[in-house]
């Protein structure tokens, strides 16, 4: 049997498994997947629907518990933006803000920087970030908003020598199997309730897949 791993997950609803069956989502896949490989796997799951970068930041410098966890695990991965960028769609259709976009993009640069610069100062855990897939792939607005993101991690995660782990491209052209309630792809089927933007369990068993490979790449 190998060593102890210590898993910590940090995300929005998409790392609680919303939407996945019995909200076993990637964080327990993955989990499975690393426990059946010898690892004798702890995990926590440190992920709330509706957390922002700025408040999970707040989540990490104030919670003595997180801190804890953090500085005692050998892996940690963080999945955070979904959420920032869904406010500022919401900003710019109901109060016609035309500078929502940009203003939460630049917001996101400052917290992402500032959460990964935190978590590698506190911990030698191998540190992997998610980028962000599209749930409304055929919406130009959310194109741009999402493709912002993921360059923002692109840069930090170079930056900061951080691995990314390309959701993306993993879910572009198969939204329609990995994405519960998926229906246009169009930002007119946002809803104030259940939305069509988390994986369904297809989708959080191709990222639990997508993570354990480039783990499992990494270590070996």
């Amino acid at each position: 049997m190998k060593p102890t791993y210590l898993y910590t997950a940090l995300g929005d609803s998409i790392t609680e498994g919303y939407s996945a069956t019995g909200k076993k989502g990637y964080v327990d896949r993955l989990t499975h997947r690393l426990t059946a490989s010898g690892y004798n796997t702890c995990t926590c799951n440190v992920a709330y629907k509706g957390m922002t970068s700025r408040y999970l930041y707040n989540q990490l410098r104030y919670s003595r518990t997180i801190q804890i966890r953090i500085r005692d695990s050998s892996l940690v991965t963080l999945c955070i933006g979904g959420n920032d960028l869904l406010s500022a769609f919401f900003r710019q259709f109901l109060w016609r803000d035309p500078l929502a976009i940009s203003q939460a993009l630049s917001n996101y640069r400052y917290w992402l920087k500032k959460i990964c610069e935190w978590i590698q100062s506190q911990t030698v855990a191998a540190l992997f970030i998610l980028n962000l897939y599209n749930p409304f792939p055929h919406s130009p607005l959310a194109v741009t908003g999402v493709k912002g993101i993921n360059g923002i991690i692109s840069y930090v995660s170079q930056t900061s020598r951080i691995p990314v782990i390309d959701l993306y491209h993993l879910f572009l052209g198969s939204e329609y199997k990995y994405i519960h309630g998926y229906h246009t792809g169009l930002l007119s089927d946002i809803r104030l309730f259940n939305n069509p933007v988390h994986p369904n369990d297809q989708g959080h068993q191709q990222i639990a897949r997508l993570l354990f490979a480039k783990i499992r790449g990494i270590k070996n």
